[in-house]
């Protein structure tokens, strides 16, 4: 292991490399393979977590209105998420 030069992102950007050799084509840098795969999964993640920590933090309440319009018995169907 190398912090700068032998480690999981290396590891998986050799790896794309290779794979792309095989089919004939150019290889991937360090920095289009971050802006292609790594940024876009990293905003995902950014934006889920937003999410979860406002839910979290503040008791809101997720349901399903499908659910309740065929529940007739009257009885909450909202789910609290904790």
């Amino acid at each position: 292991y190398d912090e700068h030069h032998h480690n999981c992102y290396t590891f998986a950007l050799a790896f794309i490399n290779c794979v792309l050799a095989a089919q004939g084509k150019q290889p991937m840098s360090k920095s289009e393979f971050t802006e292609r795969f790594v940024i876009p999964q990293t905003r995902k993640a950014s934006k889920y977590i937003t999410v979860y920590q406002e839910v979290a933090e503040n008791y809101f309440y997720i349901g399903d209105t499908l659910d309740q319009e065929k529940n007739n018995s009257g009885e909450d169907t909202l789910l609290r998420l904790q």
